[in-house]
């Protein structure tokens, strides 16, 4: 009988790990000003895949990730719960998560995002994304903008006169 719950409890053990996905890593280089997507992810289980990146100058970056769930008959058949990307700096400092992440003055580097969730449907679930790099005015450049319109200013306001 103890033989028997033994292989019963390996047996479970193991059932529970094979509908885990193993985290997967999908290296995208360095991004170009732009929208970058991601792709389309088949999951099983509770995953975590890693997205690494670089940024080649200071940027604005917006990233997203999301789900189609589906079901067919009631049952769930492509399903993703709990989903959540979070970005972290090269070093681990964590920056933000969510489905939408929004930041702005980011140094140039290495950066990777944490996508994580429970594929719950009978078939599992998919994800995709898309990362939205921006570069950031110099500081030099914001001020010639600044005095180009305040010379536009006074030109208008002498012509009035």
């Amino acid at each position: 009988m103890v033989k028997f719950l033994s292989t019963l409890a390996l047996a479970a053990g193991l059932a529970a790990s094979a509908s885990a996905s193993a985290g997967n890593t999908y290296n995208l280089g360095t991004l170009p000003a732009g929208v970058t997507d991601f792709g389309i992810y088949q999951v099983n289980g509770t995953f975590s895949d890693t997205i690494d990146f670089t940024l080649s100058n200071m940027s604005n970056l917006s990233a997203g990730v999301g789900t189609l769930n589906f079901s067919l008959g009631g049952t769930p058949y492509k399903n993703i719960s709990d989903l959540d990307l979070t970005l972290y700096t090269a070093g681990g400092t964590d920056l933000g998560s969510g489905t939408d992440i929004t930041l702005h003055n980011l140094s140039a580097g290495g950066y990777y995002a944490v996508i994580s969730g429970i594929a719950n449907g009978s078939a599992g679930g998919e994800y995709g994304g898309a990362i939205s790099v921006s570069a950031v005015p110099e500081p030099g450049t914001v001020a010639m903008m600044l005095a180009g319109m305040g010379l536009l200013g006074y030109i208008a306001t002498r012509r009035k006169v």
